[in-house]
């Protein structure tokens, strides 16, 4: 409906707001449908998973206030319930 393509349009969005890495970060490990341990991801990227789970702690923080700065409160917007 509506509201979900607004709510994927500001996440497409928002994540032209993270960098090339962090952007790989978030897709492997967050929106592929197998997912992808910190081990391997870190390993992939020559860096330690302890790092990996950094860049995507602050991905994610990131692109939480991208999209409070697009949509506003989700709760109030009506995408979280």
């Amino acid at each position: 409906d509506r509201l979900d393509a607004q709510l994927a349009a500001g996440a497409q969005d928002a994540l032209r707001d993270l960098n090339e890495r962090e952007r790989l970060i978030i897709r492997t490990r967050k929106l592929d449908d197998e997912g992808i341990t910190l081990e391997a991801l870190g390993e992939r990227l020559g860096i330690s998973k302890e790092r990996v789970r950094q860049i995507e702690g602050n991905a994610l923080e990131k692109l939480r206030r991208a999209l409070i700065a697009r949509v506003g409160d989700p709760v109030a917007a009506g995408y979280v319930g």
